[in-house]
């Protein structure tokens, strides 16, 4: 993915290392005092210059350019490693964001939910009390279990720790979060309390 960007830092630093550091490296010699040369003069530029691209600086320059191509390499792959680390880092606040959203609005779901399953779950209780007909006894039964398995729900996504999802249809890219495990131990909690119940 970001080989080619590594790929055009090295050139880059080949390039700049034979055609810059090279020649400046050659100027720079001339500032050594065991060269009483006039640096204003034009000819002794041109002579510099002749000298740093002829076949004679040819192993000069190219150490400079091999010099400048790891230097361009190393920068290359400094440059892709911050890139990744930006996108890491934004990607961990975008899901610290969608995981702070997705809490409140189960805060908010959970409260409305269970209001209306505790006015569902409360009458259905009341009328099992008070009807003897066997067929409304069963429905209202029903409607307890269907109670419970709501309640059961709104604490599973509560209490998430961890999210994997499933498919949830056969087609299209829709998917759910597998609350499976979670359900079964609720309902299954929820048995064990009401049999204790007296």
């Amino acid at each position: 993915m970001g080989y080619p960007r590594l790929i055009w830092f090295t050139l880059a630093g080949i390039v700049v290392g034979y055609l810059l550091m090279h020649p400046f490296a050659m100027f720079a010699y001339l500032l050594d005092p065991q060269h009483p040369h006039t640096l204003m003069g034009i000819k002794l530029w041109r002579i510099q210059v002749s000298r740093a691209f002829s076949v004679e600086g040819l192993a000069m320059g190219g150490a400079f350019a091999f010099m400048g191509g790891i230097a361009g390499f190393c920068l290359g792959a400094w440059s892709l490693q911050k890139e990744r680390w930006m996108a890491e880092k934004l990607e961990s606040q975008q899901r610290l964001v969608a995981l702070e959203t997705l809490r409140d609005l189960m805060v908010t779901l959970a409260h409305y939910i269970r209001n209306s399953n505790m006015v569902i779950g409360g009458f259905s209780t009341h009328l099992l009390k008070h009807i003897a007909a066997v067929e409304f006894a069963q429905q209202l039964q029903m409607i307890q279990q269907a109670s419970r398995e709501i309640e059961a729900v709104v604490n599973s996504l509560q209490n998430l720790t961890e999210i994997s999802t499933v498919k949830y249809a056969t087609e299209g890219q829709a998917r759910m979060i597998d609350l499976k495990k979670e359900l079964e131990a609720h309902l299954s909690q929820k048995a064990t309390e009401e049999r204790h119940e007296p």
